[in-house]
């Protein structure tokens, strides 16, 4: 029996491109016999005569908002009309190897809940910002899960749908989407295979505005972190507080003869972040027992 497979391909404003990238996958799977393909494109609001484009190609499933709502929000479309039991998602954007995809299927074949694309020296280019919200994910997802992620935000990979069930909950409309997909299944010891594949220079203006998203990758940090290890988050925030609150303490007494109330005040917040982890995970750990397992779901509680 033939297994089955959606491609899902979030497109905003990719008149120069999105046409070559269809005929690309088009070629492609039509010599994978063995696999059922649907080509579903999600049109994100697109403005630049991408729309008029999909309307006159055929054979392809095509959904479209009726304003630019998100990269996440478009690949939430597709995956939710997607009936497939494997999900194949990549960008339009001529950046990604196409030709790769009979890598991903044989992987999937072999047992991966998901297999990503590692991009071989994306941070090369990359402004300092978003260097540095790369380097912090990667080391609190290594914190997290212990696995040392090559590229978490890859736009190239093979899933089982079951997976995008379990965490829809979970996954924003940004292009933190696939982060927090990552993250999520890592953490929940779903097996996840990274490849390494070639990164072209995309074609077109890039959508991703890196102070904007900088600061978006550090609010996804802080919610992945409170969502799955909130202790973790909280104690070394507690730990630095009550430490600047003792450092200011210490310098008060020695200087003034008394203990000034900032330094009270900067304490007591210190512990009170450590009750505050605490209370978190309690609910993280009560909240485990609530909901049935995955076939990878880490078991928080014995």
């Amino acid at each position: 029996m033939k297994k089955s497979c959606g491609i899902v391909i979030p497109v905003f404003n990719e008149v120069a491109v999105i046409g070559e990238t269809l005929k690309t996958i088009s070629a492609i799977i039509y010599k994978i016999p063995d696999w059922a393909f649907e080509i579903i494109i999600v049109d994100d609001g697109s403005i630049d005569g991408t729309s008029k484009i999909l309307r006159n190609i055929k054979g392809v499933t095509c959904l479209k908002h009726s304003t630019n709502r998100g990269y996440g929000a478009a690949l939430q479309t597709g995956l939710n009309f997607s009936s497939h039991e494997w999900v194949f998602i990549v960008d339009a954007d001529a950046t990604y190897p196409l030709e790769d995809l009979p890598r991903f299927l044989t992987e999937a074949k072999r047992g991966a809940d998901m297999v990503v694309g590692a991009r071989r020296g994306i941070g090369i280019n990359l402004s300092p910002l978003r260097r540095l919200a790369r380097w912090i994910l990667r080391k609190m997802a290594h914190m997290l899960t212990g696995v040392m992620v090559p590229d978490l935000n890859s736009g190239m990979r093979i899933f089982k749908k079951q997976l995008f069930l379990e965490f829809r909950n979970l996954l924003p409309y940004g292009f933190s989407f696939t982060t927090t997909l990552t993250l999520a299944s890592l953490y929940n010891n779903y097996q996840i295979k990274f490849i390494p594949i070639d990164y072209a220079q995309r074609v077109g203006s890039s959508n991703i505005r890196p102070v904007r998203d900088f600061f978006g990758f550090l609010m996804l940090i802080v919610r992945i972190a409170t969502y799955f290890e909130p202790l973790r988050f909280f104690l070394p925030l507690s730990c630095l507080t009550v430490a600047l609150g003792f450092a200011k303490g210490t310098r008060d007494f020695i200087v003034l003869g008394h203990i000034g109330a900032l330094a009270v005040i900067v304490t007591i917040l210190g512990i009170q972040f450590f009750v505050l982890g605490v209370l978190a995970e309690v609910i993280v750990h009560r909240s485990a027992n609530f909901y049935p397992p995955g076939p990878g779901r880490r078991k928080l509680m014995s």
